[in-house]
């Protein structure tokens, strides 16, 4: 009987531990949960600043602020535009230089055509 005893007590612990153990719902360190370091919730995700900003929201206070962030976007890309016809453009203008030395270096064309030409060329540059 002293048996028994001791041996439910032990199953009652044993139990009580597992169950404690399974309903807290607590983070543990794993691959993916380094120790000290949580993921972020889902609520977290949505109230980081970034998100906040792009909803347009901020402060608690709702602003409709998606216009000027299509505004925004829009105008980078046509900054990233100019910047590649730019290049495009001053490898055109490089290359015809280039040409024209080659037809002076020819005899086509005198040193006063060339410069002239040049010239005309390199303040497309500027």
């Amino acid at each position: 009987m002293l048996n028994k005893i001791k041996y439910f007590s032990a199953l009652l612990i044993l139990t009580v531990f597992s169950i404690s153990a399974v309903a807290d719902n607590v983070s543990r360190p794993g691959a993916n949960n380094k120790m000290g370091l949580t993921k972020k919730t889902q609520e977290e995700k949505d109230n980081s600043f970034i998100n906040k900003l792009i909803k347009g929201e901020y402060d608690g206070v709702s602003i409709n602020r998606n216009e000027d962030l299509d505004q925004i976007k829009s105008e980078i890309a046509d900054l990233k535009k100019q910047k590649e016809y730019s290049l495009n453009s001053n490898d055109k203008i490089i290359k015809q230089i280039k040409m024209l030395s080659n037809l002076k270096d020819e005899g086509i064309l005198t040193e006063q055509e060339f410069n002239d030409k040049k010239k005309l060329l390199l303040d497309k540059l500027k």
